[in-house]
């Protein structure tokens, strides 16, 4: 307790945005929206990030989000207004991680203003109000990086921070760091020798926990790591650490967890990494209907979930690539335009991202109608 009154009282000296503190364990903060808009700017983005960054999503145990907006226009448009403000605000927090269903969320219009709707104050009530309510128990050790591990012979360490877009093994842009950390492991340990292990929670999808932990494992070795060092296996949701009563037990089982086959006590000297990484994934869910450019409903969401994280790419680019395993060259070309149009019609900016179509490669196997798709993320 001791430890987040210090953060809630850093919090509240550092922000420069209405902030107060109900509780010895709640936030409640402000955004601001200008005149008729509810997107997030990147303005507005930094400054939920510089919440986030005392109060991470790991330790709320609790969101309510409330929507307001001025006395201009008409009661009905505003209150949708101030629905779409509280939409944006949820939709930002969900892609850092947030459990949608820790929410409670409602949207006023005018109809409760804070400030005075004079001409030279009403600018105060176009407003989104968060209530975060924290648990101090969740908060992780301060600076904890598996860099500090020692990773002997029979250790199983948990990859932290390692998160995924959803039913996807694409991990999100925050996740490049823990990345980071383990190539530099690999390292400073020589002799280390690591079987990578891909869990999920709730259903059985072996694919996806294989797929994870692929991404995981070709990632160490296009950035030069020996691949007779590294294995990887996919184990489902068949060995869970937690029953998953609660949602924080499902995520603790959403999870890459390095396995040390072996090492001995030789260390190298490393120094800190700082070339430009990347890596490469599979895209999965990306359907089409049959011999037809047109993506399917299931499809269109997965690409989706996709764009939101390509919106928040934090110095990253993304270049995906539809390989032509169907043997219909024009019709793999149309699939490449309609992704790159529904990532436009999405609002992922044009200088993000590239989609080309490619020929398969020898080992791949042809399809009937599924094109495989990758993304290949790279620091900028």
């Amino acid at each position: 307790m001791k430890f987040i009154k210090h953060t809630l009282a850093a919090l509240i000296l550092t922000l420069n945005f209405a902030i107060a503190q109900k509780g010895d364990s709640t936030l409640v903060f402000e955004i601001n929206f200008n005149l008729d808009s509810y997107a997030l700017s990147k303005a507005q983005k930094a400054k939920v990030d510089s919440v986030l960054d005392l109060a991470p999503i790991s330790v709320l145990k609790h969101v309510e989000i409330y929507g307001h907006t001025d006395s201009l226009a008409g009661i009905e448009y505003n209150r949708q207004l101030s629905k779409r403000r509280v939409q944006s605000i949820l939709t930002y927090l969900v892609y850092n991680g947030l459990d949608p269903l820790l929410v409670d969320a409602d949207y006023y219009g005018e109809e409760r203003p804070k400030y005075d709707n004079a001409a030279e104050t009403r600018a105060r009530n176009r407003r989104v109000e968060v209530h975060l309510a924290i648990d101090p128990s969740l908060f992780p050790k301060p600076e904890y990086r598996i860099t500090s591990e020692k990773f002997k012979k029979g250790e199983r360490i948990r990859l932290p921070n390692l998160n995924f877009v959803g039913n996807q093994p694409i991990p999100v842009a925050q996740s490049f760091s823990v990345l980071r950390d383990l190539l530099e492991v690999m390292l400073m340990y020589p002799d280390l020798q690591i079987e990578l292990q891909g869990h999920v929670c709730c259903n059985d999808n072996y694919e996806l926990s294989m797929e994870r932990s692929k991404m995981v494992h070709d990632f160490l070795v296009g950035n030069g790591i020996d691949q007779s060092r590294l294995s990887y296996k996919g184990f489902s949701n068949k060995k869970p650490l937690f029953k998953e009563k609660t949602e924080k037990e499902k995520a603790l089982n959403r999870r890459v967890e390095v396995l040390v086959i072996d090492n001995s006590d030789r260390v190298e000297n490393v120094i800190a990494l700082d070339k430009k990484l990347d890596l490469r994934a599979p895209v999965l869910g990306v359907t089409f209907f049959n011999k037809k450019s047109r993506l399917t409903p299931q499809g269109d969401h997965s690409l989706s979930l996709i764009a939101e994280m390509l919106q928040h790419p934090e110095n990253l680019y993304f270049e995906f690539v539809i390989f032509d395993n169907i043997n219909d060259n024009a019709l793999t070309k149309g699939r490449g335009f309609a992704i790159d149009r529904t990532l436009k019609k999405m609002n992922v900016a044009r200088e993000l991202f590239l989609v080309r179509p490619k020929p398969a490669t020898s080992r791949m196997p042809d399809s009937d109608n599924n094109n495989f798709l990758m993304v290949k993320i790279s620091e900028k």
